[in-house]
Parts: C-alpha cells; structure tokens; sequence
C-alpha cells in the first residue's frame, strides 16, 4: 500500500497516479481484502467491545437525522453475499474466514453468490 495517512487530503486521481503500477482494480481489492481481515479480527474477539459496536451499529443513543452514511457492515454484506448472521458466524473459524476473504477479495467481476458457489468448491474441508 501507499504510505499516504488517512488525513492527507488526496484526490482518488492523485492517488493513481501515485501508485504507478497498480490499476484501480487491484487497489479496491487490496482495501476489500484487509478491511474484511479487520471485520473478522475484530468479530472474533469475546464479549462485548467498543470496536464491534461501532461495527455493527449497536450503540446507544439516536440516530442523525439525516441521510445515514454507509456502514461497514453494507459494505461486508455486499462483497460476501451472505447476511451478518452468517457472515459473523463463519468469522468464528480463522482458517475458513481467511479463505473466504481471499477468494472475495479476488473476485473481479463476478458476482458474490458465484463466488460463494465457487468458494464452496475450493474449499478443502468437508463441513463448509
């Protein structure tokens, strides 16, 4: 990754072009990839914490009143396919989240339920 910190006010241009080699693609796959390694990182951990609340959006007190912005857990809904449920409950076993995480990560242009389809088959343990 780039060594530019989250406050730099960059443009998505500027960062292009700054990573040379890298297409647009392979950037969003390295983002999706380590921020659904931090989701099972932190979904892993027992009892409650301050990371998995803000997570998932369980914590007290109102709401804005304007439009919400998006969540993190849209974003793991829509690149795994899977409802949070069972996305939380796969995170549990490390070795099948982090199989899982490679092959949506890689995933292109294909949808997440071809994937899943895919990951299923790849997988080489017999209790997926």
């Amino acid at each position: 990754m780039l060594p530019v910190l989250w406050t730099a006010k960059k443009t998505n241009e500027w960062v292009l072009n700054k990573a040379g080699d890298w297409s647009k693609e392979e950037l969003l796959d390295s983002v999706k990839a380590r921020k659904l390694a931090y989701y099972g990182h932190t979904m892993r951990k027992q009892g409650s914490c301050l990371e998995k609340e803000i997570m998932q959006r369980t914590m007290p007190g109102t709401g804005r009143r304007r439009r919400p912005r998006t969540a993190c857990m849209d974003n793991i809904k829509t690149w795994t396919g899977l409802p949070v449920e069972e996305s939380i409950r796969m995170t549990e076993d490390r070795d099948k989240w982090k199989r899982y995480v490679h092959g949506v990560a890689t995933l292109g242009s294909r949808t997440a339920k071809e994937h899943n389809f895919v990951a299923l088959l790849s997988c080489s343990c017999f209790d997926c």
